[in-house]
């Protein structure tokens, strides 16, 4: 491999999954990796034709479904979307966006939903829901969140006091998040720190704030 961009652990004795790219290539793929053989299962890698190269971006791990959520998009449309961007001097609009279930054992793939012209910044998932954090446009726009029904791919856009565009992970039980950022929706810098957001209450509570220096990311590991 040439560049790991993200590492997700399933079970203590599950493969890692990772988001990379193989070495000599351009295009970020879902790699399931064996623990104990060393092996690499690369998703969609064999005889891939260009026009249809499949770029990954965000995973995340489901213990309930025991499954792996992946957010893809066309490399092919991107491309055209970024000359259009650089053609007319305007904000790139993203390509669809899509996000398969990967059953971790058997590698079958199942689509859960399609959103059009929106990114995937980042998403997690608890019990029956995907927690979606998108833009409307690249490296622009404020996020927006979303919860979706992974039987059915139902949509539920929801509202939090927060601007974070990624570590946003749902509860093991459903209930809220944990995030990185700030209990202001005006600043991301004033009181920065993990905190938990109840939907029910609506109340932020501090987990950890770092007083010095800088919380550059964490993850939420669930047992």
């Amino acid at each position: 491999m040439f560049a790991i961009n993200r590492i997700v652990p399933t079970t203590p004795d599950g493969p890692l999954v990772l988001v990379a790219v193989k070495k000599g290539e351009r295009i970020l793929k879902t790699i399931f990796y064996n623990k104990t053989t060393h092996a690499m299962k690369f998703m969609h890698d064999e005889n891939q034709d260009k026009n249809h190269e499949e770029q990954t971006w965000s995973i995340t791990y489901n213990p309930a479904k025991k499954a792996i959520y992946s957010s893809h998009y066309s490399a092919k449309e991107q491309d055209e979307q970024r000359e259009i961007s650089n053609r007319t001097q305007t904000i790139m609009i993203p390509p669809d966006n899509k996000v398969t279930e990967i059953n971790s054992v058997t590698k079958q793939e199942r689509s859960v939903i399609t959103l059009k012209n929106q990114e995937i910044s980042s998403m997690s998932s608890s019990n029956d829901k995907l927690l979606l954090i998108t833009t409307r446009f690249i490296n622009g726009g404020n996020p927006e969140y979303s919860l979706i029904d992974i039987a059915t791919g139902k949509r539920t856009k929801i509202k939090l006091p927060i601007l974070s565009r990624q570590f946003v992970y749902m509860s093991p039980d459903g209930k809220g998040v944990y995030y990185l950022g700030s209990a202001s929706e005006k600043n991301e810098e004033e009181g920065r720190g993990v905190y938990y957001y109840d939907f029910t209450s609506k109340i932020q509570t501090p987990i950890f704030i770092q007083e010095e220096g800088f919380i550059n990311n964490f993850m939420l590991l669930n047992k």
